[in-house]
């Protein structure tokens, strides 16, 4: 009971007029890499529960497979901790305005595998900073790899998941 009070007070205490829905998801990936330890690793736990949890769901994604193949994905990177692009943007925004940015996507995942998918491709271009061919996921051989998810369709999930955040959040501008 405690945590969903203190979560509607960070929501209601930001000024959302502040920045558009796509300049707030920018902010939240400066902020995610704004304090970084060596290697250039995210140290701030919140990023770094992120990643975490991006890494979880593929692994879930994935369903039950034989371990040599959970190990030989991982090798290939298919399973990695998703790394933090150059970002453009300066991080402008305080930790309790990073924290509601990060509920607002929270509060929307698990709610259907579709809108999670959705979700997944906004934290991928907004959060990680991901150009729209890094977005491309393949899997399988490395000679015949399989696309799962195609340029185009990061781009539409992108926009589908933008459209659903305004729809549940449509007191924060959308250009």
């Amino acid at each position: 009971m405690g945590a969903a009070i203190k979560q509607q007070h960070i929501m209601q205490a930001v000024d959302w007029s502040k920045y558009s829905l796509e300049e707030w998801l920018y902010q939240f990936g400066a902020w995610q890499y704004s304090t970084s330890g060596t290697c250039g690793n995210s140290i701030n736990p919140i990023a770094v529960a992120m990643d975490q949890a991006v890494v979880k769901r593929k692994k879930f994604k994935l369903g039950v497979r034989k371990q040599r193949q959970v190990i030989a994905d991982y090798m290939v990177s298919d399973l990695d901790i998703p790394k933090p692009r150059k970002n453009k943007f300066e991080c402008n925004i305080t930790d309790d305005e990073a924290r509601a940015v990060q509920h607002l996507i929270l509060d929307m995942q698990g709610k259907s595998e579709i809108l999670d998918e959705w979700l997944d491709a906004v934290i991928d271009r907004y959060f990680y900073g991901n150009s729209w061919p890094n977005m491309v996921i393949k899997v399988g051989d490395i000679d015949n790899p399989k696309i799962i998810r195609s340029e185009m369709d990061s781009r539409s999930d992108v926009k589908c998941g933008l459209a659903a955040l305004h729809s549940r959040y449509s007191f924060i501008r959308y250009k």
